[in-house]
């Protein structure tokens, strides 16, 4: 099993000459194919931090509201929060990880994401949906660290 952590960049999904989902997992030691779809090893990888990627949705959106294609705080330190470019119920659904990413760029009807490596992806949305996403996931990042370094809970 591939473990995701906060160097993971992304999670591109593709498919096996059967049709079945596969996954390749962008990761510092380089890019790997593994069976199972993006959402399948995020909610793996959510479960392995404590909570039902489902979990993670619900808090995230008490913190940036209710709306479609919510980031994921996949750790408890929020170190990496992964955005999806499009519905998570979507075959085609990347998740990217925020930190990792150094541009945005249009290219006709997709995006190119570089990453700090240098690495690129391209998903096939409009770079205003990536940009947007990447902000959401920073918002959500530091609301979170910042929960996490105030030691003292408060009910709302």
């Amino acid at each position: 099993m591939t473990k995701l952590t906060n160097e993971t960049r992304a999670l591109i999904p593709v498919f096996n000459e059967f049709g079945e989902p596969e996954t390749l997992v962008y990761q510092p030691e380089g890019v790997k194919r593994v069976a199972g779809s993006p959402v399948d090893l995020l909610e793996d990888a959510c479960l392995y931090y404590g909570s039902s990627i489902q979990g993670r949705i619900e808090a995230a959106r008490h913190v940036l509201g209710p709306h479609r294609k919510t980031p994921v705080v996949m750790d408890w330190h929020a170190d990496a929060v992964f955005f999806p470019t499009i519905a998570k119920e979507s075959p085609e659904c990347s998740w990217i990880n925020f930190q990792h990413v150094t541009s945005i760029k249009k290219d006709g009807t997709n995006t190119v994401i570089q990453f700090l490596t240098g690495e690129t992806v391209r998903v096939p949305v409009s770079d205003h949906t990536v940009s947007r996403q990447k902000q959401r996931s920073i918002e959500l990042s530091y609301a979170f660290q910042k929960r996490f370094h105030d030691s003292t809970f408060q009910h709302v």
